[in-house]
């Protein structure tokens, strides 16, 4: 990778806290794209404490720059930090412990450049675990081909767009910056944000591995409920906004329904009876239809009866492998 390449039109940010484990296979994995597009990559360190700066230190010789806090600011904070920070045509940030694919910058960027009315580009992701083994090799399940259009309402029903391959264009970003320090996380905000004005392009393919760990931001985001209202927030913000308000006025009940029916569904999983029973009833308030699928109908009874009742009456199904969900 040449930094100083003619053509080199994007900057990646890497947000690190704690990855020590990881964040050298993440930076691995962009120097060792083949492509001249690169301007610059940095890593912001939010003050770790397990040697994650030691680690990116090592690879300060092939030009990746370290920021390193005295304390920790946060997920927001640093985005935001970084975002302002990057000075390239298109960006891409990364969490430290997710790692690209051969042919990243190669196939994203193109897509950007040759479609001017696309703000961002992306592709499929695979998912891998702690220790790197993929487990889904394509997450997204959508029709095969690339694409351009408009996906602005199908990405306010559910946040699809894989985080570590989406690269945003600078000037469909800017107006979105600094990224609210209410949210608890940062990608939705933004890619819905572009999409309500911008293009999307898609391309056809696995170009980055998402890791999937226990006990990471994902799931603290369910236990403590910041993702319920940072979705909620990024919701009421784009409602209020003035912007294509007939179709999103057609659009509300499902947008809304849909968001409280993935929260119920989490915290169902999670066993949080109560905040499951609170956006069952949400979900099914804005969509009465949902009472109709016999899976939500089941699991929000079982907010009222109690799981172990719930349990009880599930097993028959279980033992002749006929149950119609899982959780």
């Amino acid at each position: 990778m040449s930094s100083l390449a003619e053509s080199a039109r994007v900057s990646v940010f890497v947000q690190a806290y704690n990855t020590a484990r990881y964040v050298g296979e993440c930076l691995e994995s962009i120097l060792r794209q083949e492509s001249t597009y690169v301007r610059e990559v940095f890593v912001i360190d939010d003050a770790s404490t397990d040697g994650t700066s030691e680690e990116v230190a090592r690879f300060e010789r092939a030009g990746v720059r370290l920021v390193r806090h005295a304390r920790n600011l946060g997920a927001t904070a640093t985005a935001n930090e970084g975002y302002a920070a990057a000075s390239g045509e298109f960006v891409i940030r990364l969490d430290s412990d997710d790692r690209l694919r051969p042919g990243f910058f190669a196939a994203l960027v193109p897509a950007l450049i040759e479609t001017p009315t696309a703000g961002l580009a992306y592709s499929d992701i695979a998912v891998i675990d702690d220790r790197g083994h993929v487990s889904a090799e394509r997450v997204l399940g959508r029709e095969s081909g690339s694409s351009v259009k408009d996906e602005f309402f199908a990405l306010l029903v559910e946040n699809y767009m894989p985080a570590p391959t989406t690269v945003v264009r600078r000037t469909a970003l800017a107006p979105l910056l600094p990224i609210p320090s209410t949210l608890s996380f940062v990608d939705w905000y933004i890619t819905t944000g572009i999409a309500e004005r911008w293009a999307c392009a898609y391309v056809d393919a696995v170009l980055a591995d998402y890791r999937v760990c226990p006990g990471s931001l994902h799931h603290t985001m369910v236990r403590d409920r910041s993702g319920e209202a940072s979705s909620l927030d990024v919701l009421d913000r784009l409602y209020a906004d003035g912007q294509r308000t007939t179709e999103k006025r057609r659009w509300r009940r499902r947008v809304y329904g849909s968001h409280y029916l993935t929260y119920a569904d989490k915290y169902f999983g999670s066993r949080m009876n109560s905040d499951a029973r609170r956006c069952y009833w949400q979900a099914v308030r804005y969509e009465p239809w949902r009472l109709l699928n016999f899976g939500v109908a089941r699991r929000m009874a079982a907010t009222v009866i109690g799981r172990r009742a719930y349990d009880a009456l599930k097993a028959p199904w279980t033992a002749r492998g006929e149950a119609p969900d899982s959780r």
